[in-house]
């Protein structure tokens, strides 16, 4: 299935990178908050680089049901969307700056990111299989943390302090649980004093 998925995506990439003409600058473009991105419903379809903000990878089933993939900061490409594998979006969770990228964007960086992309899939499917709830959650602020974190010093001590861009429903929707057991995971954090939740939407990783 891996290799299947790293096939689809090469194919992909190679032919956007025709779709384009040498040289052509990246195409910036404006996402609104809850505004999204289809993906994967052209043949040849642009790859994407958030610039700015905070945006959800997800795939919808056709009652409505929502699995995100992905949740990725600035500085990572996405629109690998495998063709057939049901409706993909990028879905703004912040007001975000994307730039479309053009064939002279993509060549020195498509596949070290590409690799990065299915890494982090394959992290997915682990926490998805194998983890507890408390891991998953333990596992979404740790990624969240890298991606968003302001260092901050308290005393002696440096604290990793971030926005929790997502909201407790999109992080459920994320590590396959209820918002009820994330909301539940979060308090038991902050009651260890792992965490500390300065405002509902900003954590300090104690």
């Amino acid at each position: 299935m891996l290799h299947l998925a790293y096939d689809a995506a090469i194919a992909a990439s190679q032919t956007a990178l025709v779709a384009h003409k040498p040289g052509a600058p990246p195409t910036t473009l404006r996402l609104m908050n809850r505004e999204t991105l289809i993906l994967g419903t052209q043949e040849g379809e642009s790859l994407y680089r958030l610039a700015d903000g905070c945006v959800a990878l997800a795939q919808y089933l056709p009652d409505g049901r929502r699995q995100v993939c992905d949740i990725l900061g600035p500085g990572r490409i996405f629109g690998f969307a495998v063709q057939g594998s049901g409706q993909c979006v990028a879905e703004g969770l912040t007001y975000c700056t994307i730039e479309r990228f053009g064939q002279s964007n993509l060549r020195a960086n498509m596949l070290t990111e590409l690799a990065g992309m299915l890494n982090r899939q394959q992290n997915h499917a682990l926490l998805l299989g194998r983890k507890t709830a408390s891991e998953r959650v333990a596992s979404a602020l740790i990624d969240l943390a890298q991606q968003f974190s302001r260092k901050r010093r308290s005393g002696t001590r440096t604290h990793a302090v971030f926005p929790v861009f997502p909201t407790r429903a999109d992080l459920a929707d994320w590590l396959g649980l209820t918002l009820e057991t994330v909301s539940r995971c979060l308090h038991s954090l902050k009651r260890q004093r792992l965490i500390r939740l300065t405002r509902p939407e900003l954590i300090s990783i104690v």
